[in-house]
């Protein structure tokens, strides 16, 4: 346990919070959050006085040997974690002890589930709630925002009649965290995680906002919704994270969706392009479909959705294909249509969208887009799994936080198996795929539980070829892990119609699978492995042969299944030879020159082989012994025994492997095996081990196999250990004595610990009932029907062993014999050598491992840790871990853990004093500090080990789809087990005595000791103890500090262990504990410490600093409670029923009259106290960094220090702001970031505040406030219009400037109003503002006097503007934050100072000047807005003449970070309150210039000004467009790309949907695309003459008159060189730039008015007379062009043009450009062009009798991609029609119709369908055709076709008939010659 305030995963936490750290909550999830397994296994106790007072309980604790006890203990628990949660509201204690029993809330609920009741729930969210409000980013906050989505986090317990809460205040934080940038604004340290855990918690709450916060959510975000402007991303993430949409369909109506989906969807389609809420669009339909499904109908909406889900899937090569669309969203949207209103419609569409896939997941086809589809078929499968469970979980009786699903759309099978039929195709090529291959054992699993009938035999057909072929060992290792995902299925598989299952195939399976257990291959192996020990876990290994002579009522299949059982012998025989043989043979090949694998080696990490042989084997025996008859478990220990007496090896791994199947056997059926084993070993020990075996250094490896064996085997129920007692205490007694062998020492030290541990330990007898079963006669046990059988949980009752008197008497004995002694020696360590020193302390060591359950804790009167009083240190316990009255042992009425910790810290002391240079020994003595004092059997690392195994086991064992209720009883005895470790695991922090002291004391001193691997084992565990024991490290913390004082003598080693102490643990450690008062002792003492040139202490140092830069936090200062929880925490002591066991009258009473005015005051105290403490750590640190002497690198650790105190709440004080005033001229430029972000920050807290007031409407438009309804009316309307930019209508005099309101935020009015639209106050009300110095603080007069120090600021120019590196290449933000601080706080006062520095800078043609100009710049415009206007005149006067002169001479370095610096201003204010700055930009580009550069430029700083203006500028957009309209075409490409930019942002405005009010006067209507457009129009008509000349002869359609084929034209003819040409060639250029920007910035991915364009394209595209425009064009239309989104309405326009360049008498190279346009575009937009397929096949049909060979070769292409991907369906009319023309006479139809043959072939690369043999024999026809080019075109296609079908040939020929294969042949395989 840890500090309350400082930590939040000190076990109180559940293990669903630590797993839901790892989600992104702002995407769809599954039914259930992850959640502890403690939640999963939960099921409703129907016991009726627990379904009174608790939610519900875990009913696996009732199943451990101490249940009454925990239930005891439960109850204690709650009622005092009640009591501490009121007391410390009552009583004012907010710090330590409120969160340390929110903390204990916590820990409850993970340890005993929601056991309390309804009412007790509510008020602790009440409780909490309150808490979480604006303003408040602090570690209690977060603590209790933890606490409360732990209480909301699973469903159904509550609901809204229930509980509601209040969206408001959750919105404001989550506004506040993440939008308001108070981190980087450097104004306030959030603490790390926060925004994630309130994003968790509103994913909880808004399930339980009213009804009503739907239209109150829209009334806050629609404002926000300009779509022009950023805040419209933040609104649709708003509704999208906030909205309740979970409600009855009837309460839809009226509150949920009918007031929003419509409008999100025309949103959604509105925007094709760029769209800034597309991605929370998906997450919005896809939560709507799965909180309330049914209630949209989504008919006539899914070509969109699909069209954009097929764009996002990376298809191909073709760019732009990469559309935005969240595979998890799609899955979630479309797996709950299933069964809706559209269900037709949709499932046409999946077959549509997996038909067109399909080829892409072939393996020859990896690719990018793999991952993509993979993941998308993942996400789907899973989440129908996820709708399954969910349908058959919901019970109309029982009440649910989420809908219900709607009778209508339930799922039936016939749907199930439609969905896994239009799969299919896909997973079958999946199942080889070489990407994700980790997602397609889950998806095959997820398939077979959904169709079992399907997806079975198509694996089975994958499995029994590949176990046969020997060539392809990977198709076989692939296979076989789809095999391990259906495994469950297969053995849990119904009988169908006809009666019959496949679950005879596990047994043939067992049997085929023994030639996969191959060393040699080892992922083979590791899946045969996996998939054996899922089987033998699952199947009950029994004989049931007879049972076909002895029952009567066996099915057929069931006859055929116990037939089959009757080769378990012989299955389970060879399965035991094998895994023998590869023992056998791993153990003969161990090399005796490399011991590294040798049982005398050193034990270390072993490598994969060795862990898969282990594991793997093991697993297979395990499931042998626990799933098996006694007959059957024979043959295997037989197998065993063999191996075991008749091989020693001298191999660690080996000798492991047979030590652990030993002991599974004799662990589960000790009757049979353990007497034989252990008298083997026994009598093996006794005959090698001889006199010399105590005294060699190294002993032989037999002897080591056999004591590693004997370690082991007494891992028996201790009734077996009793009964052999004697020889039990002589082989003790043989391997126990001192030894000077290390590695015997420490297996026989095994076998001490492992003998001690059965004897006190308890254990469980696992499946001791089940397995009596399987001895059982067939006609009273029938194995095969229960075949991965579940556990009742009503009627089981595992079996325990509880330690008795015997055997702890037992264990005593064994510690008088051996640990005693051992003491005794250690009490004098004078004269023991090292290594016996070090086996004896190895000694105490396992007594501690092996018996620490059955030992006392150390006793001792508990030292105060905390000053609360709500924490009673004493009345914490440690959780029960046995029954009561199980004995302990006790040594003559001593606790032996007193006894070992007095003798092992004796030791130390005397170790560190005479030999510092054992290091093994004082590692082994620190070591055993550890666990010492509080283990008690288990570590918190040895259970999350345990749980993450248990969690693989589970995931392969456990059918998803039936839940928890479907687990075996395997499953359960290891979650029990887990359940009982969780408790001897926990550690109570708040016991800590005098002996816990010593400990800490002692592990100090080595932890500063000599030598540095002393050193670090002592820090991890003296850090690891203080983050167990809750404000502990103030124990120790002075004597840490002493090694850091100057004034001290210490050694260099002293010092690094005291900082190593401070700086170890991240976010945990010392130096950043959230304690004022500490950190005003450890901070100045880092900096005082005496500078050292070692590196080591250099670079500590800087870890130093960097933790608390990167780690601190801004902690709270003054705690408070919110109105009403004082009343809440009073409900919540009488919440429980008087009748219940939550209940204790004596206990949960109110607080006295004298307790309460006691602590009246105590919050105001602590503040206080915080207050204090906090300056004076400031006050300290300041005092040394003003301090002369420090060294820089301590200098720069205070300044770092004193930089994380700003705060918002509390501002620095004044002598530490002056200070870095100053630092900002330092020669460091670390120091000078440091004071700019400093300064900046203090500068924005202090600022004079604004006066801000309520900006009237005037006539708002109806439906256009709160309560409106959609439609509604965005755009330019009458009411505002008072927001735009209107010149004439701008004040003419300084009074009616600063009479004016402005309204900075361009968003405001363009959608809705607020309900109350606050903005600035007229410049005449900004009293505060306009100050002069005679008002300014004595602090701020300081501020000033140092800037208007002439030296100061020359020295703060000189040093701004100095080249540092690549990145100080940027306009700095901070630089501007300061500098606009500076001008908004004292007005005008400083511009003189400024004034000079501006000239020297704008004068310069540096570009580091230039930036720093342009900073100083912004920050001076910026920090002006609120000033008088007669100041900003004045200002402007001096200024806008320097900025005009820079502009006009401004070089290209320059550039970029002006442009930033006119964006930086202009989106902080709007266009009316920089009217200056914009005449200037307009005057700047009225100024004549002949250079390309300058005119580009001063394009670019006006475009940066205007941008910022959004809608706004309207009136500056059109004024600028004028002035272009007449320079649209410029001889350089980057003044003519600047133009078309230019135009592209000011026809960005121009939006289908958008309102233009039919009075808005044309200066205020947005520029239109399809008006610049036209300019272009004007400008290319002489390209639209060359467009028109055909470049070829003209020939008919169907080819010339005689049939005859012409070659192509090498080139066309060389273009005219004439002027007009030329400029129409620069138009072209011009209009493509424009183009293509346009496409890329706009809202509409095509407009319409860009349709003429495309015969353009594809003509220049080939154009020889201007290389540029020829690439250009190529560019454009393959990057561009070939993926561009078509809407709907644009398609027939679109389908027009092609049209009319494929059927004119055009240039031939055009129409190959529009066919592959064609083939790509129509690709993309597949459900777009569905409309139109006919049309489109017409065309491409009509194109492949052209008279040009290259475009029939390219509309083969197109046609073959088209019905590849299943737009086209290949009929046997259209083979028919292709076949006829091949036949034709006239050479070019016959070519096309060969070629259109040919395209149905390659249509099919990896596939032969039924249609595709006639296709192939009618091609062949025409090999030996007399036209060269048909030939050619026949050879390409079949040589195509065997490329792609020859890796599968021999499953693909199985569709030809013996004549077919022979013309094939003749054809395919090329002629061999023989000499």
């Amino acid at each position: 346990m840890s500090d309350s305030e400082d930590d939040l995963s000190s076990g109180s936490v559940s293990d669903a919070d630590e797993l839901e750290d790892e989600v992104e909550l702002e995407d769809v999830t599954v039914d259930d959050p992850p959640a502890s397994d403690a939640e999963e296994q939960e099921d409703e106790i129907t016991d009726k006085k627990c379904e009174k007072y608790f939610r519900k309980e875990i009913w696996q604790l009732k199943k451990l040997p101490y249940s009454a006890e925990i239930d005891e203990e439960a109850n204690k628990h709650f009622i005092l974690i009640k009591k501490g949660l009121a007391d410390s509201i009552l009583l004012n204690d907010a710090t330590s002890g409120f969160c340390h029993w929110v903390l204990e809330l916590d820990k409850y609920i993970d340890l005993y589930g929601r056991r309390f009741s309804k009412e007790e729930h509510i008020q602790l969210i009440h409780l909490l709630l309150p808490m979480i409000t604006k303003g408040h980013i602090f570690r209690n906050v977060k603590i209790a925002i933890r606490s409360v989505y732990t209480l909301l986090c699973k469903k159904d317990y509550l609901t809204r009649d229930d509980l509601t809460i209040d969206w408001r205040p959750l919105y404001e934080l989550y506004v506040e965290v993440t939008f308001k940038n108070l981190e980087e604004d450097g104004l306030f340290l959030m603490p790390e995680g926060f925004r994630n855990d309130l994003l968790s918690l509103i994913y909880y709450a808004r399930w339980y906002f009213s009804k009503e916060s739907v239209q109150e959510l829209l009334d806050e975000c629609r404002p926000y919704m300009c779509i022009w402007d950023e805040s419209c991303q933040m609104s649709w993430k708003v509704l999208d994270l906030f909205l309740c949409m979970s409600m009855p369909a009837e309460d839809q109506k009226i509150y949920g969706t009918n007031l929003w989906f419509e409008e999100a969807w025309h949103w959604y389609k509105t925007i094709d392009n760029n769209s800034l809420f597309e991605t929370q669009a998906h997450k919005m339909f896809a939560r709507i479909n799965y909180e309330s499904p049914g209630t949209i109908d989504w008919t006539g909406k899914m070509d969109l959705i699909f069209t954009r889900l097929v764009r996002s899937l990376r298809l191909g090569h073709i760019n732009g294909l990469c559309q935005s669309f969240s595979q998890e969203s799609a899955a979630v949207l479309i797996v709950h249509l299933l069964g809706s209103t559209c269900h037709e419609e949709l499932m046409i569409h999946l077959k549509q969208l997996f038909e067109q896939v399909e080829s892409f997941l072939h393996p020859s086809n990896n690719g990018s887009h793999t991952q993509y589809l993979i993941t998308l078929i993942s996400k789907l499968c899973t989440h129908l799994i996820v709708r399954m469970k969910r349908e058959r979980n919901e019970k109309p009786n029982k009440t649910r936080t989420m809908a219900f699903v709607p009778e209508y759309m339930r799922l039936n099978q016939q749907i199930l198996d439609d969905f896994v039929n239009i799969l299919l195709p896909s997973l079958k090529l999946m199942a080889f795929t070489k990407t994700s291959k980790d997602l397609v054992n889950p998806i095959y699993r997820n398939c077979c539980l959904m169709c079992p009938k399907i997806i079975l035999p198509i694996v089975l057909d994958m499995v029994y070829p590949a176990l046969e072929t020997l060539v392809e060992p990977h198709r076989l290792q692939q296979t076989l892990g789809t095999l391990v995902g259906v495994l469950i299925p297969l053995v849990k598989d119904e009988p169908d119609a006809d009666g019959k299952t496949y679950r005879i195939h596990a047994i043939t399976i067992l049997n085929s699978l023994l030639p996969g257990l191959d060393c040699n291959d080892i992922r083979k192996c590791m899946v045969t492995y996996q998939i054996i020990g899922v089987l033998v876990n699952m199947i009950p290994l029994v004989d049931c042969s007879d049972a076909i002579h002895t029952r009567c009522d066996l099915t057929e299949d069931e006859k055929e299944l116990c037939s089959a059982t009757a080769n378990f012998d012989s299955i389970i025989s060879m399965l035991m030879d094998r895994m023998i043989e590869m023992l056998v043979a791993c153990g003969q090949s161990a090399n005796p020159i490399n011991a590294q694998g040798a049982i005398n080696a050193k034990a270390g990490s072993s490598n994969i082989e060795d862990q898969i042989l282990h594991r793997g084997t093991l697993s297979v025996f395990k499931g042998i012994c626990r799933n098996s008859s006694s007959e059957l478990f024979k043959i295997a220990m037989n197998k065993l025994y063999t191996l075991a007496s008749e091989n020693v090896f001298d191999s660690r791994i080996v000798n492991d492997v047979i030590g652990d199947m030993i002991q599974v056997a004799c662990k589960f059926h000790p009757e049979l095996a353990f007497n034989k084993f252990f008298n083997l070993v026994y009598s093996r020990l006794q005959n090698c081990i001889t006199p010399e075996f105590y005294t060699e250094e190294k002993v032989d490896f037999s002897i080591l196999w056999w004591i590693t064996i004997a370690s082991r085997i007494v891992k028996v129920h201790p009734d077996y250990l009793l009964a052999n007692w004697p020889q039990v205490t002589s082989m003790l007694q043989l391997l126990m004595p001192l030894k000077r062998c290390n590695v015997a020492t420490e297996k026989s030290y095994y076998l001490y610990d492992n003998l001690l541990e059965q004897l006190t330990y308890i254990q469980l007898n696992s499946l001791v009932a089940r397995r009596k079963l399987y001895d059982l006669p067939s006609d009273q046990f029938l194995a095969i029907r229960h075949w991965a059988a579940p556990v009742d949980k009503k009627t089981y009752k595992p079996d325990w062993f509880i330690p008795t008197q015997e055997t702890i008497d037992k264990a005593v004995e064994i510690l008088r014999n051996w640990l005693v002694p051992n003491l005794a020696v250690l009490n004098s360590p004078q004269g023991i050598d090292k290594k016996e020193l070090l086996h004896r302390l190895q000694i105490i060591r396992s007594t501690i491992l092996g018996s620490c359950m059955a030992v006392p804790v150390l006793a001792g009167e508990n030292i105060q840790l905390t000053d609360s009083h709500v924490i009673d240190q004493n009345k914490e316990f440690d959780l029960v871990i046995k029954p009561k009255g199980t004995p302990e042992i006790l040594l003559d009425g001593q606790n032996i853990r007193q006894m070992m910790l007095d003798t092992v810290l004796n030791l130390i002391d005397y170790l560190l004093e005479n030999s510092p240079d054992d290091v093994k020994s004082i590692q082994e003595a620190v070591t055993v500090l550890r666990g010492l004092p509080s283990i008690r059997g288990y570590t918190k690392d040895m259970y999350v080990s345990g749980m993450t195994s248990y969690r693989v086991t589970k995931i392969m064992l456990c059918d998803k789809l039936a839940g928890n209720k479907s687990n075996i009883e395997m499953i359960v005895e290891e979650y029990i087990l887990l359940l009982h470790r969780k408790r001897m695991s926990a550690i109570q922090g708040w016991h800590f005595n005098e002996q816990h002291q010593r400990i800490y004391e002692t592990l100090l001193k080595v932890a500063t000791s000599t030598y540095s691997e002393n050193r670090a084992k002592a820090q991890s565990i003296l850090l690891a103890k203080i983050r167990q024991h809750p404000y502990s490290y103030k124990r120790i913390l002075d004597g840490i500090l002493r090694f850091l004082d100057p004034e001290n003598e210490v050694t260099h080693e002293q010092l690094k262990g005291a900082l190593y102490l401070l700086i170890d643990g991240k976010k945990q450690a010392i130096i950043i504990r959230m304690e004022f008062e500490q950190q005003a002792k450890i901070w100045p003492a880092l900096v005082r410490v005496q500078h050292s040139e070692k590196p080591t202490i250099i670079a500590l140092l800087e870890n130093a600093q960097n933790l608390i830069v990167d780690n601190y936090e801004s902690y709270r200062l003054k705690y408070e409670w919110v109105d009403g929880q004082r009343e809440t925490a009073k409900r919540l002591l009488m919440a429980a029923d008087e009748c219940s066991p939550l209940h204790d009258a004596n206990i949960l009473k109110m607080p006295t009259k004298e307790q309460i005015d006691k602590y009246e005051n105590l919050l105001e105290e602590k503040f206080e106290y915080s207050l204090a403490s906090y300056h004076n750590l400031i006050k300290r640190i300041y005092e040394l960094a003003c301090d002369p002497n420090l060294h820089w690198r301590p200098l720069d650790m205070a300044h770092s220090m004193l930089s994380m105190q700003v705060r918002r709440d509390y501002p620095l004080p004044d002598e530490v702001i002056k200070m870095f005033v100053k630092l900002l001229i330092n020669d460091t430029v670390k120091t000078r970031r440091i004071a700019s972000a400093v300064v900046a920050s203090w500068l924005k807290i202090m600022k004079p505040k604004a006066v801000k007031r309520e900006l009237i409407i005037p006539n708002k438009s109806p439906n256009s406030g709160p309560g409106s309804k959609f439609p509604i009316y965005c755009g330019l309307r009458e009411d505002n219009r008072c927001m735009m930019y209107e010149e004439e209508k701008l004040p003419q005099t300084d009074e009616e400037w600063d009479a004016f309101q402005f309204c900075g935020k361009q968003h405001w009015g363009v959608y809705t109003w607020p309900a109350k639209l606050t903005t600035y106050a007229p410049l005449k009300e900004q009293k505060s503002i306009d100050r002069n110095y005679e008002d300014f603080s004595e602090t701020e007069k300081a501020i000033v006097d140092t800037f208007q120090d002439e030296k100061f600021m020359t020295r703060l120019r000189e040093l701004f503007s100095v080249e540092m590196k690549k990145e100080d290449e940027l306009f700095n933000a901070v630089h501007f934050t300061l500098f606009q601080g500076l001008f908004r706080c004292f007005n005008d006062v400083l511009c003189p100072a400024f004034k000079t520095q501006l000239e020297i800078l704008m004068a310069s043609s540096k570009e580091y000047d230039q930036k720093l100009a342009s900073e100083i710049t912004a920050g001076i415009i910026n920090g002006s807005k609120l000033w008088k206007h007669e100041r900003q005149r004045k200002m402007w006067n001096w200024l806008g003449p320097m900025i005009s002169k820079t502009f006009e001479v401004m070089k290209e370095d320059g550039l970029r970070n002006w442009g930033v610096g006119i964006a930086t201003v202009c989106g902080c204010s709007e266009a009316r309150m920089l009217k200056p700055l914009i005449d200037l930009l307009f005057k700047l580009i009225e100024r004549p210039t002949d250079n390309a550069f300058s005119a580009s430029s001063r394009l670019f700083l006006i475009q940066s000004a205007l941008c910022q203006f959004e809608w706004r500028g309207v009136e500056l957009w059109n004024k600028f467009l004028n002035m272009l309209k007449t320079s649209l075409v410029h001889q350089y490409a980057n003044l003519r790309d600047r133009v078309a930019i230019s135009l592209v942002s000011a026809t960005w405005y121009d939006v289908p949907s958008i309102l233009v009010a039919p009075s808005t006067p044309e200066n205020l209507r947005p520029p239109k695309i399809e008006q610049v457009a036209a300019w272009y129009q004007e400008l290319l008509a002489t390209c639209w003459d060359e467009v028109r000349i055909s470049k070829t002869e003209e020939c008919p359609i169907n080819g010339t008159s005689n049939g005859e084929m012409h070659p192509s034209p090498s080139t066309a003819s060389l273009a005219e060189t004439s002027e007009v040409k030329k400029a129409a060639r620069l138009a072209l250029k011009s209009t493509i730039s424009y183009v293509f920007n346009t496409c890329n910035q706009s809202y509409e991915a095509f407009p319409k008015s860009f349709i003429p364009f495309l015969p353009l394209w594809c003509h220049y595209a080939n154009d020889v007379g201007d290389e540029e425009l020829q690439k250009t064009c190529n560019s454009f239309n393959i990057g561009h062009m070939e993926a561009i989104y078509v809407s709907q309405e644009n398609a027939p326009s679109v389908l027009n043009q092609f049209t009319q360049i494929l059927t004119s008498p055009c240039w031939w190279k055009s129409k190959v450009v529009a066919l592959r346009m064609i083939r790509s575009i129509v690709f993309s937009n597949p459900f777009v062009f569905r409309r139109h397929r006919d049309e489109i096949g017409h065309l491409l049909v009509h194109m492949l009798n052209d008279c040009q060979i290259e475009v029939r070769e390219r509309a083969a292409e197109a046609l073959s991609t088209l019905l590849q991907s299943k737009f086209f369906e290949t009929t046997q009319e259209l083979v028919q029609k292709f076949d006829t023309a091949a036949t034709s006479d006239n050479a070019i139809e016959s070519h096309g119709g060969v070629l259109g043959l040919s395209a149905i072939v390659l249509a099919s690369p990896y596939s032969v369908p039924r249609f595709l043999p006639d296709v192939l024999m009618r091609i062949c026809r025409f090999a030996t055709h007399r036209n060269a080019t048909i030939r050619d075109a026949v050879k390409r296609a079949l040589s195509e076709f065997k490329r792609t079908h020859q890796d599968s040939w021999r499953e693909h020929e199985q569709q030809f008939n013996e004549d077919q294969l022979i013309v094939l042949r003749n054809l395919l395989i090329s002629p061999n010659y023989y000499v």
